[in-house]
């Protein structure tokens, strides 16, 4: 490697440690290289543990992975995250029964649901606050079921068996999940075992369940399944599939939802 690709593979380090991620595109423009250029610094980036290659681009790596605690998540992809909520949003119909799974992305969707008459229930913290002041504020007229369990500070969420059981207790109409990896082959994959534990007794009990992830999930894979391609019905992304993914989705029936 010449002294300006070690040079522009440190500005690729820079920029993940600022914003926690990177886009091949991005990189393309910044150094005004080809693809295979920019492709040919991530494998290496990676291969020496530096860097973890997503699905347009890359991320900083999970030490040992550890899910990253929920403040931390709150700040990554943002402006995507926001999209996704007003598109899984427009899903919701009056009256229905849903489910709010943990995480930032799933909580961008409550300032949108200004349906009637619904009923959302969750294991998360700051979904079940957002969806009262929501509701003091007069733009939330539904109810809120909160899941109760072993609580987990870190993560600002509920799981275990008594919020699983406590799911068991109820059929909803559209579960919203969210996840850690997504691929065909894979399916739908979690840092957490607890966290992932509850997303599946939500799928479960859902009659449609929309995954909710950004960019950066794509391509990724980790330890804890919550299911396959086959289980869900819809996801909610901030850019266009994979054009590797077009089969799979086909095959599933899953509508994909982007800008």
């Amino acid at each position: 490697m010449s002294l300006i690709g070690e040079e522009r593979k440190r500005k690729i380090l820079d920029l993940l440690e600022t914003d926690g991620n990177v886009s091949s595109s991005e990189l393309v423009r910044l150094f005004d290289v080809s693809k295979e250029t920019v492709r040919r610094y991530l494998d290496e980036l990676e291969s020496q543990g530096k860097v973890k290659k997503v699905y347009g681009g890359a991320v900083k790596p999970a030490a040992g992975y550890e899910e990253p605690p929920y403040l931390e998540r709150m700040a990554l992809q943002r402006e995507e995250k926001q999209r996704i909520g007003r598109l899984a949003a427009g899903l919701v119909r009056d009256g229905e029964v849903i489910f709010l799974d943990e995480g930032s992305t799933p909580l961008t969707l409550i300032p949108h649901l200004t349906q009637s008459g619904l009923t959302v229930l969750t294991h998360s913290f700051p979904a079940a606050a957002l969806l009262m002041e929501q509701h003091n504020q007069g733009s939330f007229d539904g109810r809120v079921l909160f899941l109760g369990g072993e609580i987990s500070a870190r993560h600002s969420r509920c799981s275990g068996s008594m919020t699983e059981t406590a799911l068991n207790h109820y059929y909803v109409d559209k579960a919203f999940i969210s996840v850690d990896g997504l691929q065909p082959e894979a399916g739908l994959t979690s840092l957490d075992d607890g966290k992932s534990a509850v997303s599946r007794k939500a799928i479960a009990q859902a009659t449609a369940a929309i995954v909710m992830a950004d960019s950066t999930k794509l391509g990724h894979r980790y330890p804890y399944k919550l299911g396959d391609f086959a289980d869900i019905t819809h996801i909610a992304c901030g850019q266009a599939p994979p054009a590797d993914w077009e089969r799979p989705l086909e095959d599933n029936a899953i509508r994909w939802l982007s800008p």
